[in-house]
């Protein structure tokens, strides 16, 4: 590859013409919708339609003109002398953005189904401590897109290195180790035996809305609804009918929550390079980006029994961003097996042996703590009841015992579930009932950390500790003081290693 391409600034594909304008005109009928809804329902006479068009086309002339004006005075650049990526864009007002190369944190490319439709991609830009994308070029070819992708890649790190541009060769494409695809099967596995509570919860918001609408009707018409439930079948017939509708309801959720997994995970294709790991997913906006081991902050390994049994993990990476952003800077990739799940913890994390391991687990304070949490609303329903008399006291009775009964074990599961581990370069909290979540994150790349007593831990020698860093807090409660000499010793490796992430 050229170390001197996009030296000279250039603008966005011809076609991103197309691409600004039809953009342009689908805000203005989204914004513009409620008038359109009205015309459509009250049929407007010929003389109104003839107005709407004419007052469409001068507006579809205007925003081609400004299209075509916004697509020439766009222009970008990369200015290897000043080691900064370069960008000029605006119609009535010029804006120039310059990012230095060692502040660029994340590089990726995304395509929509309309910039697939036209065989152009989104180019992204993103600085740690941005609230936005700093930088989107969204009408850029598939060939320059990657060309731009793979110097990015490697002057953010060369140039923050102090290195020169004869330095800048070879493309991600070179050295592929090992890929990983999500096959049919697997996303139907995923979605299978993924979270599907939101299925639910969007089912139960419908069924909601639906019930609040027929008790507004029932008041109207309660003799033709009472004729109607005493024509109801018996308690036997009942219940199958309520059984069809839980099976029904279930096939729905996991339906919805399939139908999300094929929608943002489909053709999932995740390839080890020499530098990087490439990732690439997703059906309505397909996006690419580069993972590099520096600018890891935090991994997580989430799996349940479930999906243990399918050999299925899903890997969360947390990148450094602003801490408003911190949930947009988590990477998901699920449907890994373990053997993959081993390759992208060796390739990001090589320093991998350590000559201690020590384990905490947190005090049986805690544990009271969270079962009297939990057992306030079984306490709270109680009263409710009795000023409101919605049920009799046997029926409460027996919904909040067996709310308790769920809610202790649970807490107790969960409790014994809690481990801290410190190694020499590492730091791993486990923790997960049903969704057993595996967290690591290397010493070095601390920002700081937290440690705290309440003055009820005082008699028993206990602190909270909270481990800040870029890619997130993590926190860990109610452990005994005999952790602090381990948090002392954390402190000496961050302030005496010089290695970058940044």
């Amino acid at each position: 590859m050229n170390s001197n391409l996009f030296e000279v600034p250039q603008r966005q594909s011809e076609i991103g013409i197309l691409l600004i304008f039809l953009t342009r005109i689908f805000n203005l009928l989204k914004g513009f919708w409620a008038i359109i809804v009205y015309l459509l329902f009250t049929g407007p006479s010929v003389a109104t339609l003839v107005y709407i068009v004419l007052g469409l086309g001068v507006i579809s002339v205007l925003v081609l003109i400004y299209s075509f004006v916004y697509y020439r005075r766009f222009l970008f650049h990369i200015d290897y002398k000043n080691q900064e990526f370069v960008l000029q864009e605006g119609v009535f007002n010029t804006e120039d953005i310059a990012i230095p190369f060692d502040k660029i944190q994340q590089v990726y490319i995304k395509r929509s189904i309309l910039q697939r439709i036209l065989n152009v991609n989104s180019f992204v830009i993103e600085t740690a401590g941005s609230k936005k994308e700093e930088i989107n070029i969204k009408a850029i070819s598939n060939e320059k897109a990657n060309q731009l992708l793979a110097i990015l890649i490697k002057v953010k790190d060369k140039y923050s290195e102090k290195t020169t541009n004869s330095e800048i060769t070879g493309t991600t494409s070179e050295n592929q180790f090992w890929t990983h695809e999500l096959s049919f099967l697997t996303l139907l596995k995923i979605g299978i035996s993924t979270n599907y509570l939101r299925g639910l919860a969007l089912i139960a918001a419908f069924f909601t809305t639906i019930y609040n609408e027929v008790r507004t009707v029932s008041e109207e018409h309660s003799d033709t609804i009472q004729k109607y439930l005493d024509a109801l079948p018996g308690p036997m017939e009942s219940v199958s009918i309520f059984m069809f509708i839980a099976v029904i309801v279930l096939f729905l959720s996991v339906l919805i929550t399939v139908a999300e997994v094929f929608i943002k995970y489909f053709n999932l294709k995740l390839t080890q390079t020499k530098d990087s790991l490439e990732l690439e997913m997703g059906l309505k906006t397909n996006t690419k980006v580069s993972l590099q081991p520096r600018r890891v902050q935090l991994l997580q390994v989430i799996t349940n029994p479930v999906q243990r049994w399918l050999n299925l993990y899903e890997v969360r990476i947390s990148l450094a961003n602003s801490e408003n952003e911190l949930q947009k800077s988590k990477i998901k990739i699920p449907g890994l097996d373990q053997a993959t799940v081993s390759k992208v913890n060796s390739f990001l994390y090589t320093e991998q042996s350590s000559s201690f391991w020590e384990t905490f687990s947190p005090d049986k304070i805690l544990l009271v703590r969270r079962l009297i949490i939990a057992l306030v609303p079984a306490l709270a329903s109680y009263f409710i009841v009795f000023f409101v008399d919605a049920i009799s006291f046997t029926t409460w009775l027996l919904l909040a015992g067996l709310y308790a009964v769920i809610a202790v074990i649970w807490q107790i599961l969960m409790f014994r579930s809690l481990k801290l581990i410190i190694s020499e370069d590492f730091v791993f909290r486990k923790y997960g009932v049903w969704s057993k979540t595996e967290e690591r994150f290397e010493i070095y790349k601390v920002q700081s950390i937290s440690v705290f007593q309440p003055l009820w831990y005082e008699k028993k020698n206990l602190v909270n500790i909270i481990f800040h860093t870029a890619g997130g807090d993590i926190s860990f409660r109610s452990v005994n003081k005999n952790i602090l000499p381990y948090i002392n010793y954390m402190f000496y490796k961050i302030e005496s290693n010089s290695r970058s992430w940044m």
